[in-house]
């Protein structure tokens, strides 16, 4: 059980960090690479950040 705590605690601590230095990611520049744009959306998919991903939410009118 202990071990079971340590683990779990561990990832979400990695999942925190990961988070937040995806967040940190500065926004692509209208013609900057297309490699770093798809970077940028990767991670931030990746990480469940579908609101800067830019990702279309299909549950709302619009998309997002």
């Amino acid at each position: 059980m202990r071990q079971y705590v340590i683990n779990t605690l561990t990832g979400s601590a990695a999942a925190l960090v990961a988070s937040a230095a995806a967040r940190a990611l500065p926004q692509p520049v209208e013609n900057g690479s297309r490699l770093y744009l798809w970077f940028y959306r990767f991670a931030h998919f990746i990480l469940a950040n579908f609101d800067k991903a830019q990702i279309a939410n299909a549950s709302q009118p619009g998309g997002n």
